[in-house]
């Protein structure tokens, strides 16, 4: 018998994974709250409808806690019968850390895919805010204002992200009424790390003075996302009559 207590996020991925092209799905699972209600909502999924889903945890070393993180995991995935990687990186950092932790834990991802699944990440409504204003201080433009989308390609491989438009608020609900297992991750209160300045202190700051700042952002980043598919939907349309015969040349002259 599946539980389904508090089942809105249940939907939310419902919802979200019908929209994709596949029914197999390999689920980034760090240990923390937000994957691990990921992780048990497409386990009572798997349960109800015809979907096949894999974890992976990404161990980056950095944290004194991370074989901890990768111990629980494997844990879990065990209990609950899925089938589970777990990838240690040997990553030797010493500036920019969560750039190349990012990109390195996408790399790990994208190669441990198979051709016909697709990437399931747990980011949030918060994370997205978090996203918009990294990107902001770091002067991007439209198209790096418009953020993260439900779903995306990186490189051969889609990621998709069905609690991109959930609140905090309700993974931390669900997570209490289906008594989730997770690891809380003390790394978070480290405020020299950019993201987690943003969420322990300027963001709170924010909310303080403008409770709705979470609603206005997201219409922010719907407006940047139209700008910027606009402009590139223009560039592509008139770049033909400005290049050469190969194709390969732009040409100054007709610019």
């Amino acid at each position: 018998m599946v539980n389904l207590k508090h089942h809105n996020l249940i939907k939310v991925c419902s919802d979200h994974i019908s929209n994709l092209s596949t029914n197999k799905f390999l689920i980034a699972y760090s240990g923390g709250i937000d994957s691990s209600v990921l992780l048990d909502c497409f386990l009572k999924l798997s349960r109800i409808t015809p979907i096949k889903i894999r974890s992976i945890h990404v161990n980056h070393g950095i944290s004194e806690e991370a074989n901890r993180f990768e111990d629980h995991c494997m844990k879990i995935c065990k209990e609950y019968g899925i089938n589970h990687i777990s990838k240690k990186l040997n990553l030797k950092l010493t500036s920019n850390i969560e750039e190349q932790c990012r990109q390195a834990r996408y790399k790990e991802l994208c190669e441990n895919c198979q051709d016909d699944e697709v990437i399931i990440t747990a980011h949030h409504e918060e994370d997205q805010i978090e996203t918009f204003f990294l990107r902001l201080v770091r002067g991007s433009g439209s198209r790096g204002l418009s953020c993260m989308k439900s779903t995306s390609a990186y490189g051969d491989n889609l990621i998709s992200r069905p609690f991109l438009k959930t609140p905090k608020e309700e993974v931390e609900e669900y997570s209490r009424d289906n008594n989730v297992k997770y690891i809380e991750d003390t790394s978070n209160n480290n405020n020299k790390y950019d993201r987690n300045f943003l969420r322990n202190e300027l963001i709170p700051l924010l909310k303080s003075r403008w409770p709705s700042v979470n609603k206005n952002i997201t219409n922010n980043i719907l407006v940047h996302d139209i700008q910027s598919a606009y402009i590139m939907d223009s560039v592509h349309s008139i770049l033909p009559s400005f290049l050469g015969t190969s194709g390969n040349e732009l040409l100054i002259t007709m610019l």
